[in-house]
């Protein structure tokens, strides 16, 4: 975390992480998260807000909730399956708002809801990417090899990782191959 790759700085949410390790499913999955010294390494990249960003989040989270409930309520009535979002998905969607910053998530209430914010990019100047789209910047950066980017996903789908529906596809445009 706090690494730049393809011109984007990779950082996370103090109040993510929080909210990781208070879920016990995923604490049992991923130990590693609150022991050091993995655990100090991700406190390391936790984005650094001053008082005046903090209030801008604050404020823009106030704005962003009833919008998000409603898109929320209304994907429920369409039959599509999305979550609530936690206070701490709310943070990072204000944050990415606020600074005009791009998302790293699977989780598929954030990627609808900022992709439909987006049709207004003026006001909404963020962007969303999955887990398939960061293998493919750390590979063409030269930070993972196309081994490494193959060993990774064996294991999230050897580990029954929670990929989301679309994987398969966003394998193929990312890396031009299907995933054997």
């Amino acid at each position: 975390m706090g690494i730049v790759v393809q011109n984007h700085q990779m950082f996370t949410l103090s109040g993510l992480i929080d909210e990781f390790i208070a879920n016990p499913r995923l604490l049992a999955a991923y130990q590693w998260v609150a022991i050091a010294p993995k655990a100090d390494d991700l406190r390391l990249g936790v984005l650094k807000l001053n008082a005046a960003q903090n209030r801008k989040i604050e404020e823009k989270k106030k704005e962003l909730r009833p919008y998000v409930d409603l898109f929320v309520n209304n994907c429920l009535q369409r039959r599509t399956i999305i979550s609530r979002l936690s206070n701490a998905d709310l943070t990072l969607l204000a944050t990415a708002v606020v600074l005009g910053a791009v998302i790293a998530t699977d989780e598929r209430a954030l990627q609808l809801i900022v992709k439909d914010l987006r049709e207004d990019p003026e006001d909404y100047p963020m962007d969303v990417v999955c887990s398939m789209d960061v293998l493919a910047m750390f590979e063409k950066e030269a930070m993972l090899t196309k081994e490494q980017r193959t060993n990774t996903v064996d294991t999230w789908i050897r580990l029954r990782e929670r990929l989301p529906a679309t994987w398969r596809a966003d394998y193929k445009r990312n890396f031009g191959e299907e995933y054997d």
